[in-house]
């Protein structure tokens, strides 16, 4: 009985043995399968990644636009590094003035050193001119001395460039007769070619409200009939009335022993009209006083363009006035330097 219960006691204890050898096989198989299970989710999770991608618009890699846009924003060069200078071109050397203020005027890599303003109406040498941004520029200098820099070319004029300007001609005859009122008449150009409309209301306006004496520098003598008639307004006091104007708002008195001829060749050049003081066809023989007021409106060949109010129409010609065949030269005329010079008196007035 005791070796047979020793036999199956071993038996007993060989099938426990089995028994969990099988669990312990069981348990290793389930977590190879869970390991196994773990290492494919990944590939599963990036397969459906992937035909998500594959259902939205795809992302473009960046262009050389979209580059350059970036440049744009976040430059390659460092920004203390200055950008290179415009390329050089010698001309043959003339000679430009400045006429237009407000202007830039440049040096080394186009930094803004100062105002055209500063040099209103002064000579320059030219012997450099630049392109850049589709604008040309030229190098103004003076002979020995530091070169002053290069501006645009709109804001200078050679002594012969022409500009001819779209000045209204204004009679002091018609629509509204003032034979004493050339001062109204003229400013009535100059604000017309501000825009203003000439009409026989707004001439009769001018007129009727024309600063007279006592008024400091006020017309003395009635427009109409001339009565008590001894000079016209002041230039100073015409730019002042103009003011009151919508369109002469800008008009100022240029007046000065120091104002040329030149001068008014180069307010025109720079696309002002002026107003300016001289002799009329009804000079008298020892009268020296220039008590007619006329605008200029061109310059040409040396020539200046005249409207002169006393006329009766812009057609009058030559001798259809007051018949002083040293100033009747017509409505509408080309005039030389040397005939404006001659009674040329140094009062003016124009747009700033």
């Amino acid at each position: 009985m005791k070796k047979k219960s020793k036999f199956l006691n071993r038996i007993l204890t060989l099938s426990t043995a089995l028994a969990l050898a099988g669990t312990v096989s069981g348990s290793f198989s389930a977590v190879a399968v869970n390991a196994a299970e773990e290492v494919q989710q990944p590939q599963t999770t990036a397969t459906a990644t992937k035909d998500d991608e594959q259902k939205m618009v795809p992302v473009t890699p960046a262009t050389d636009e979209s580059s350059n846009k970036q440049d744009d924003k976040q430059p390659v060069v460092p920004e203390k590094e200055e950008p290179a200078a415009p390329v050089n071109k010698k001309v043959k050397t003339f000679k430009v003035s400045i006429v237009k203020k407000d202007y830039g005027i440049y040096q080394g890599n186009f930094e803004k050193k100062q105002s055209s303003t500063k040099y209103f109406h002064k000579t320059f040498n030219v012997n450099k001119s630049f392109t850049r941004n589709g604008k040309k520029y030229y190098w103004i200098n003076k002979k020995g001395k530091p070169a002053i820099g290069y501006i645009n070319k709109n804001a200078v004029a050679t002594t012969s460039q022409s500009k001819v300007l779209n000045v209204p001609y204004v009679s002091q005859y018609v629509p509204v007769k003032t034979p004493w009122g050339c001062a109204g008449a003229s400013m009535s150009m100059l604000l017309g070619f501000q825009g203003q409309k000439i009409t026989a209301d707004f001439l009769k306006q001018v007129q009727n409200h024309l600063p007279m004496q006592p008024t400091k520098g006020g017309q003395k003598g009635n427009v109409y009939t001339g009565e008590g008639f001894g000079y016209v307004i002041s230039p100073g006091a015409l730019a002042k009335y103009a003011r009151t104007y919508e369109n002469g708002k800008n008009i100022v008195n240029v007046s000065s022993k120091k104002l040329t001829v030149d001068d008014l060749r180069m307010y025109v050049q720079g696309g002002k009209p002026v107003l300016y003081y001289g002799f009329s066809s009804y000079q008298k023989p020892g009268d020296n006083v220039r008590n007619h007021c006329k605008v200029i409106t061109g310059y040409k060949n040396g020539k200046f363009l005249v409207f002169d109010p006393l006329y009766y129409s812009k057609n009058d010609g030559a001798g259809t006035g007051g018949k002083n065949m040293n100033y009747d030269h017509g409505a509408i005329a080309w005039l030389s330097k040397a005939t404006v010079q001659q009674e040329f008196c140094h009062k003016a007035i124009t747009f700033k």
